[in-house]
């Protein structure tokens, strides 16, 4: 990579910069910058359109004298105003229920480029904590492939947890190093979303250590991985597919030059599409804010303007974040053979998946499946998955697949899982509490509560319309089965 000579060199001297802000002073207003950054974010969450259309949820923020604003990029994000705020928004019981997702506005615009289509197989390469896999499942519909990749076990477990909270079944969750996907994944994706690891500094506003890791030692290391990343998902994209490159970092050798970068390297099977034919949004200056920046790089195409998006936290009063946008035309490598791993989960016999069937709509009123859905197990726990999942082979172990559906009993056929039932467990017709106000705050303080004494088993409670989790009815007596952490966080 070659870096403009000055620009660099104002990096390394100390003597010269004493904020890391400080170099982009030919670029923006660095005051504002510095004021931005030392500002505390707008609260911001994204609907969850397998759980609630905008429109309930709307309706649902003004019975909460919730003020909303549209985030400009994303049709199911909204900034929070709440004149009350005695209840964290964590604590909603939306959010608990995966209906919400709290989530920056900033990070909602790497999917909005990405556009994801239903059917389309996608991949989201540096996937955790999850906010952009849930967004970009939502966005397909439940139909197609996407994988959801990340390195860290501890991310996964992370990662795991936001999809199924949010109930996404069309997923499979894998555990490599991104560059893995561009030798032995050639071309399998329609849409390829590299939301790189990077210094961070555009998250000053929420995480005061931001800062402290942006020596030119890190930027650089931060840099090479991120080419790198980006030309394995260039490779992993089939030929008209779409690669989106985002950070939330503000420095250009991490952004501009990155996709500067693969230009060079791949000038006749890239082309950069421009943010603007993408979404229904003004953009214009966060294009124009790129190629301000731009204009400083020796390593910038020459005489050639590419549309990118860069975000100054002071511009959208949001994190500073980066995006491009490219769409592959030609080949860049040859697909290489691999032998396919198989499943470590069977799919569930055709008896079994009657008798499971069977029972659920005997007992709810509902199978909790439809047709076009496949019921895999290992051992005594059944997952749910869409056949186009099941039909999606990888050289690889996979690390998670579907959504679980839930667990073989000795005494009946299942127990369906918590986030099966918060998905489709509002709409059944027999085995349902329906609480009153002051059932549901013994239950939030996990005590159990009284019930008609002709019920018997597992119910499901209901609360203003939503099914929140499941119970286990005796005698005139429900024992709390809500997940401990539901409690915890409540308590």
């Amino acid at each position: 990579m070659v870096f403009n000579v000055n620009f660099t060199l104002h990096l390394l001297d100390s003597s010269r910069m004493n904020h890391p802000f400080d170099r982009y002073t030919e670029y923006t207003d660095v005051a504002a910058l510095k004021k931005s950054s030392e500002t505390p974010l707008r609260k911001c969450m994204r609907v969850n359109t397998f759980k609630m259309n905008v429109e309930d949820f709307r309706k649902y923020a003004e019975s909460k004298n919730w003020k909303l604003k549209p985030v400009p990029w994303c049709t199911e994000g909204f900034f929070i105003d709440r004149e009350d705020r005695s209840v964290p928004l964590g604590k909603d019981l939306l959010h608990l229920l995966g209906i919400t997702y709290m989530q920056e506005a900033s990070s909602m615009l790497p999917v909005a480029m990405l556009d994801p289509k239903p059917g389309e197989n996608i991949l989201d390469m540096a996937a955790a904590p999850g906010s952009k896999s849930t967004q970009i499942a939502a966005k397909m519909n439940n139909r197609g492939v996407l994988v959801a990749n990340d390195m860290q076990e501890a991310r996964l477990q992370t990662l795991r947890s936001a999809l199924n909270r949010l109930g996404i079944m069309n997923v499979i969750v894998t555990k490599k190093m991104g560059q893995w996907f561009g030798k032995h994944m050639t071309g399998r994706f329609d849409r390829v979303l590299i939301d790189a690891p990077c210094t961070g500094q555009g998250t000053a506003r929420k995480d005061s250590t931001a800062l402290k890791y942006c020596s030119i030692d890190s930027i650089g290391k931060n840099a090479k991985l991120q080419r790198e990343l980006l030309e394995a998902a260039v490779h992993a994209t089939n030929i008209g597919g779409r690669i989106v490159y985002s950070t939330c970092t503000l420095t250009p050798e991490e952004n501009e030059d990155v996709v500067f970068s693969a230009l060079r390297k791949f000038p006749n099977q890239l082309e950069v599409v421009d943010p603007s034919e993408i979404i229904n949004w003004d953009c214009s200056q966060a294009i124009k804010d790129s190629y301000t920046v731009q204009e400083s790089l020796e390593t910038k195409i020459k005489n050639i303007e590419t549309p990118m998006l860069r975000i100054w936290p002071q511009t959208y009063d949001s994190e500073g974040f980066f995006c491009a946008v490219l769409k592959k035309t030609a080949p860049t490598k040859e697909a290489e053979k691999y032998d396919l791993v198989k499943l470590d989960k069977e799919p569930l016999s055709k008896g079994k998946v009657k008798e499971v069937c069977e029972f659920l709509e005997h007992r709810f009123g509902t199978s909790f499946k439809n047709k076009s859905e496949v019921l895999l197990q290992h051992k005594e726990r059944l997952w749910i998955t869409t056949e186009e999942v099941f039909k999606f082979k990888l050289p690889c172990p996979n690390a998670g697949i579907g959504l679980p559906f839930g667990k073989t009993l000795s005494k009946s056929p299942v127990m369906i899982d918590h986030d099966l039932a918060t998905l489709r467990g509002s709409d059944i017709t027999t085995g349902v509490i329906d609480l009153t106000e002051e059932e549901w705050k013994l239950l939030a303080r996990g005590q159990d509560i009284d019930c008609d004494p002709e019920l018997f088993g597992k119910v499901l409670f209901r609360y203003n319309g939503l099914c929140i989790g499941r119970g286990n009815t005796r005698e005139g007596r429900c024992k709390n089965q809500l997940p401990r952490w539901i409690i915890q966080v409540l308590s």
